[in-house]
């Protein structure tokens, strides 16, 4: 208890770069020496600059260090087009200089008592050394290396200063000035098959907890961005039940058959082939959407100008719903988009606009996002988890692989506990034609409809016929106990 009452009350420097302070648990404890280390070019001078720009903003000042012979015009010059980047601050508020003479001439005790002398001159309560596995390669030993980082670090503490030192080596945790610094955050350049990525890795932070494990990170003209884990970040939270109403899907007598309507705040998994009608039944349950009571359509496959079109062949008016507020789109192209990224937008779009009714078209794309499929099932469950707390009802559409019911044997595995309700859409063939048909396979805590029945897509969309007879039952075409899932 007492660890968390420090940690608490411990006064902390926000970095400014926006997933950091939580993967930090609230930015850099004053007072602290952080170690950043990483290989050239993957990010480190521009986390640095981008800490000093924010702590610049909110009135503090910083003295930005390199070993460096030349001037640092070059470094602004590739500085200035960063969206953070504010020339009013430099040189007033963010000071640049170099100690490479110094330490030519005096070696590591010149270097220090340069660094002491500058942050006391300039008031500076931020203090970044660009440039550490110089002065280790300068040292006259390993014992004098030590003491150098042992001497800053008490000096930053009696200063009041954060110390950010930045470093191209390759350490280990074993090396002795890792033990000597108040924290370690570690940024990689990676690669998985075709695909690269960066990540970020905070392996120590003193006094106080932090998301352990790798986070992506992005950098683009607005400097870093850091996605802590999706799952990490929502792992604490406390899923409350959801609501006992139902929800219209905008097909009556899909409804009747789910005793009245989808369960709020339910997810609902719907399954079947390709042109089955998986998006047709999804803008049904859209288009029940109101100002009040808002919807969104999280798409990968079909934009907004393509799905109005579809949906106006079907007497479904998306676009005036659009342009009432009651339904908004996003669209997001299934190529190289990053897990977490997706599901930051997701739930930040369903909070600001308190929507109601979620529309998840092709869930499968989730898979082609991930970089590591072992995260899937639990990057589904946080979404969902989450979604149920903030009242939202959601369907997903999955695509399956085969055009034909009966024999296939669909894997869910994880994806079913997600899923309290799951819609199976197949195609069957009788008498030389093929049919569309629908199955509940399950739904959360309530009677259904059992059945299995043909449906028809029309001018006004998806219209239920009657029981088929000489399908396979759905139960004999799902596994839900499968470790396989998507």
């Amino acid at each position: 208890m007492s660890e968390m009452v420090e940690q608490s009350m411990m006064e902390r420097i926000s970095t400014g770069i926006p997933g950091l302070d939580r993967v930090l648990q609230g930015g850099l404890p004053v007072g602290s020496v952080f170690i950043v280390q990483g290989s050239p070019g993957v990010g480190k001078t521009v986390m640095a600059n981008q800490i000093c720009f924010r702590h610049a903003s909110g009135g503090g000042r910083s003295v930005y260090v390199t070993l460096l012979a030349e001037s640092h015009d070059r470094l602004l010059k590739h500085l200035s087009p960063m969206e953070f980047y504010q020339s009013e601050h430099v040189p007033s508020s963010i000071y640049y200089v170099s100690c490479f003479d110094k330490l030519m001439r005096d070696g590591l005790p010149g270097v220090l008592e340069f660094l002491v002398s500058e942050a006391k001159s300039r008031k500076a309560s931020l203090l970044v050394l660009d440039g550490l596995f110089v002065l280790e390669e300068t040292a006259r030993s390993a014992c004098e290396f030590r003491k150098f980082i042992n001497d800053l670090a008490m000096l930053a503490n009696l200063l009041g200063c954060t110390v950010l030192l930045l470093t191209n080596s390759a350490r280990q945790s074993s090396n002795p000035e890792y033990t000597m610094v108040d924290g370690w955050i570690e940024l990689a350049a990676r690669c998985k098959d075709t695909r690269s990525y960066r990540t970020l890795t905070v392996h120590k932070v003193r006094g106080s907890d932090f998301i352990a494990g790798q986070h992506m990170f992005t950098i683009s003209k607005a400097g870093l961005t850091v996605l802590p884990r999706f799952e990490s970040v929502l792992a604490g939270t406390s899923w409350s039940d959801a609501g006992t109403g139902r929800l219209g899907t905008g097909v009556d007598d899909l409804d009747r058959m789910l005793d009245g309507g989808l369960p709020c705040g339910s997810a609902t998994l719907m399954l079947g082939p390709t042109g089955i009608g998986k998006t047709t039944l999804g803008l049904h349950f859209i288009s029940q959407c109101t100002p009040s009571e808002p919807g969104l359509i999280f798409g990968f496959y079909e934009n907004a100008a393509r799905l109005k079109r579809r949906a106006q062949n079907y007497g479904i008016d998306l676009d005036g719903l659009m342009a009432s507020g009651a339904v908004e789109m996003i669209w997001r192209p299934p190529t190289e988009n990053l897990l977490d990224q997706l599901g930051y937008e997701l739930l930040d779009r369903v909070r600001q606009r308190k929507v109601a009714r979620l529309f998840v078209d092709g869930v499968d794309a989730f898979a082609h996002s991930v970089i590591f499929q072992e995260r899937l099932p639990s990057f589904l469950t946080a979404l969902t988890g989450t979604l149920r707390d903030e009242g939202v009802t959601t369907v997903y559409s999955m695509e399956l692989p085969f055009l034909m019911g009966g024999e296939h044997h669909i894997s869910l595995g994880s994806i079913s506990a997600v899923a309290e309700n799951i819609v199976l859409l197949r195609y069957v063939e009788q008498q030389s034609q093929m049919r569309r048909t629908l199955t509940l396979v399950k739904v959360r805590e309530s009677g259904f409809d059992r059945s299995i029945r043909e449906y028809s897509i029309t001018d006004r969309g998806i219209r239920m016929g009657g029981t088929i007879s000489g399908a396979a039952p759905a139960s004999a075409a799902i596994d839900t106990a499968s470790p396989n899932i998507l």
